[in-house]
């Protein structure tokens, strides 16, 4: 039976602390949480790199746990601040138009109810007209007009505040096309590299709070550079409109594709595995290559263009540059092998 999380996290921390005292170094928040992450098994790289210096006998000096923290430990700390500054503007905004919409229910409630007893009054003002005593019938009158510029005035303010609540939907509205705008790229439609990394660093802190898979392939068009010197800008940029296009109409609503850069395109798949993404990878070549160009302004063919993909597998614990890094590496691979094809990280290694 697993032990329960406080006694593996219990356990981590005294072997943390055993190692300390054994290589001898200070017990200072920094050191601690590069060898209660080592001991926790949270960063399996962090291990691996570690266990390298025992192996080779090398000492574990302050600038080395600096340089783990650094590496392994710190984007995690940034990404999760990130995150929960996200969060936090997301509940306030959450609670900004609650508060708008109570004070508008608690007008409108107000104000029916000095509208009723206004008409309440005007009836009584009638009855009373008819007394003998116009002392009561002007003190009732002067009551009446009263109450009557307080439910104008109410009035007035429920009016305004549906205004700022109009103004505010519009300006939600605004900011959202902002974002929309700042996270598209303006050629293909898909989004940019900016929301790639947004992305990205979403789904990998999703998976080092819980247990998951994600993959990602990076892929470029072959020979670009030369399609584009000879048939010039406007085909290149009719071809990664095209690409773009093939790209997100062969992946799931769930997955995410973006423009990387020039050429360059990235796609991301949660909950899938190597093979799976390999899977989909290859039919995104295979439908690219079976697509003939054109120019849009002669009706020439062009030919088939054809993409070079690689893929990769996160292993949870380890910085987003490792795993775009190793994905990049087997798109190098591919084109090494010839181009139009599809390598993943296993092929890394053969």
């Amino acid at each position: 039976m697993a032990k329960p999380s406080f006694e593996r996290e219990n356990s981590a921390a005294d072997a943390a602390l055993r190692i300390i005292r054994t290589i001898a170094t200070k017990p200072e928040p920094l050191n601690y949480a590069v060898w209660y992450t080592y001991c926790s098994g949270e960063s399996l790289d962090l291990k691996a790199e570690l266990d390298g210096y025992f192996k080779s006998k090398t000492p574990i000096t302050t600038d080395i746990s600096e340089a783990m923290f650094a590496k392994y430990i710190a984007p995690v700390l940034a990404s999760m601040a990130d995150q929960a500054t996200r969060q936090k503007l997301d509940e306030a905004n959450e609670r900004l138009a609650k508060t708008l919409n109570s004070v508008m229910d608690l007008v409108a409630s107000g104000s029916q109810g000095t509208e009723s007893f206004s008409k309440a009054l005007d009836k009584f003002k009638g009855e009373v007209q008819s007394s003998v005593d116009p002392k009561l019938a002007g003190a009732v009158a002067a009551m009446i007009t009263e109450t009557q510029k307080i439910a104008s005035l109410n009035t007035e303010l429920r009016t305004k505040l549906n205004s700022a609540s109009g103004e505010i939907d519009a300006l939600k509205g605004d900011l959202s096309a902002i974002r929309k705008e700042a996270y598209t790229d303006g050629l293909s439609g898909i989004p940019n590299r900016k929301a790639f990394n947004k992305e990205i660093d979403d789904l990998t802190f999703a998976l080092k709070q819980k247990s998951g898979y994600l993959c990602l392939f990076m892929t470029d068009i072959d020979k670009f550079k030369s399609f584009n010197d000879t048939h010039g800008h406007l085909v290149g940029d009719q071809v990664i409109k095209v690409v773009a296009n093939i790209l997100a109409k062969n992946v799931r609503d769930t997955d995410f594709v973006a423009r990387y850069g020039g050429e360059e395109f990235a796609a991301l798949f949660p909950n899938t595995r190597l093979k799976d993404a390999i899977a989909v990878a290859e039919k995104v070549r295979q439908a690219v290559r079976g697509k003939e160009i054109q120019n849009r302004r002669t009706g020439e063919s062009l030919g088939q263009i054809t993409i070079s993909i690689g893929v990769a597998e996160y292993a949870i614990g380890e910085s987003i540059d490792d795993f775009i890094s190793r994905a990049d590496s087997a798109l190098y691979l591919a084109k090494q092998m010839g181009r139009d094809r599809v390598c993943s990280q296993n092929d890394l290694t053969r």
